[in-house]
């Protein structure tokens, strides 16, 4: 009788918060779902999830036929602007120049590697679709941790999709207005084709930056729930603890969860990662080398407007690279969280305690040591900042070959 009622008012405590995590969602239902319908209808137009969303369930279904529909769209753009760029490079009589055919092999690699990404999700579709439900089980999960910050995480999410789309919609117009009434209808085709390739990356870079969001909040509030703990001396307290982390519904289940999106997260990022860095490592070099080689080799012909836009080109250049950086951050600061999860846990089991809640936080901390939560681009290396300077290493390092190889060719 007396545990009964000691027990109650965890249990109450428990109920309480998760009903009204139940009617804080249904009361902006409707909202989400027009939200939700708006952003898979994006990502089922431009080429990258072959699935029906249902929102009222949280549920994916898989469809054939929008499969075929996203590989199709997923390879005819780079390869349609590819085409129209080599027929007006061939058919424009041009002289030898490295700045031609850096740009012609550019353009040769830029449509691989954009086929690259959006095809390796979609042969990817059951690992995709497998991601999405244990995040759904994550969201479901009983655990009093509080309300989720849906709206914070979506608006995260689409600030920065909406950043990066206006940025190179800015550069687009650009490059359509600057160069006045001469411009090339070739060129308007190449930057048409450009733009619906370029929404597919941005469409994709969304689904990786939205779950590496999704998972940080969760590790904080896991983290912020084991800050806020209290341990006692009370048997039936320390029982009920016990029960918070070894239970059937407690923190080591739910770490479980979490290593299992972190484990599924890291096979479908690795190749989309690696592919737009290695993008944006060609574009940095082509741009900075195109500018240096006007400077140094060409300055008689430079002109207000080239120089705009080089330097639009730049910044969006620069833009992309530090949208990839924010996501590399994301992944980075989720593994530091996780690290301070650990060391918690391992402060927490110093403190005097039942041997049975000692041995389940000892049980804890070990499944968050042989479990990292840590992220690997194809397990090569760790993403974190330092593939930035990578990036900016090898950037010179090519620049400094290829205007040695202009300069050569001008005498």
């Amino acid at each position: 009788m007396n545990s009964h009622t000691n027990t109650s008012p965890f249990i109450t405590q428990v109920v309480e918060r998760y009903s009204c995590k139940h009617r804080t969602y249904c009361r902006t239902m409707p909202l989400s779902e027009l939200l939700a319908r708006l952003v898979h209808l994006k990502m089922v137009a431009l080429g990258v999830v072959p699935y029906e969303f249902h929102p009222a369930t949280l549920s994916l279904q898989f469809s054939r036929s929008l499969l075929v529909y996203c590989f199709i769209i997923a390879i005819i753009s780079p390869l349609g602007r590819c085409c129209v760029f080599l027929t007006t490079f061939f058919t424009m009589k041009l002289g030898i120049s490295v700045v031609r055919y850096t740009a012609m092999f550019r353009e040769l690699l830029d449509a691989i590697l954009l086929v690259i990404p959006p095809c390796y999700l979609l042969c990817q579709h059951a690992k995709v679709k497998q991601l999405f439900e244990l995040s759904v089980e994550i969201y479901r999960s009983s655990l009093p941790l509080g309300i989720f910050p849906f709206w914070q995480w979506f608006r995260t999410c689409l600030l920065c999709s909406l950043v990066y789309d206006s940025v190179y919609g800015v550069n687009v117009a650009f490059n359509l207005v600057l160069p006045g009434a001469g411009i090339h209808a070739k060129y308007v085709q190449i930057l048409l084709w450009s733009v619906l390739s370029q929404l597919t990356k941005s469409v994709v870079l969304l689904i990786i930056y939205g779950t590496a969001q999704y998972l940080l909040m969760m590790v904080d509030q896991l983290k912020d729930h084991l800050v806020a703990g209290r341990l006692s001396t009370n048997p039936v307290y320390q029982e009920q603890i016990r029960q918070q982390h070894h239970g059937p519904a407690g923190y080591l289940m739910f770490y479980e969860q979490l290593a299992k999106v972190c484990e599924t997260l890291n096979d479908l990022i690795g190749v989309p990662l690696i592919t737009y860095f290695l993008m944006a490592l060609i574009h940095l070099t082509f741009v900075c080398y195109l500018i240096l080689t006007k400077l140094l080799v060409r300055w008689s012909y430079i002109t207000w407007q080239s120089i705009l836009i080089a330097g639009i080109a730049i910044a969006s250049y620069v833009i992309d690279l530090l949208c990839l950086m924010r996501i590399v951050g994301t992944f980075a600061r989720t593994r530091e969280e996780s690290l301070k999860t650990q060391k918690l846990l391992l402060r927490l089991n110093l403190s005097p305690m039942d041997h049975k809640l000692k041995q389940s936080i000892e049980v804890f901390a070990l499944q968050t040591l042989h479990q990292p939560i840590e992220f690997t681009a194809c397990r090569m290396f760790t993403l974190d900042y330092t593939v930035l300077f990578s990036i900016a290493a090898a950037v010179t390092n090519y620049l400094i070959i290829l205007i040695q190889f202009e300069m050569a060719i001008e005498q």
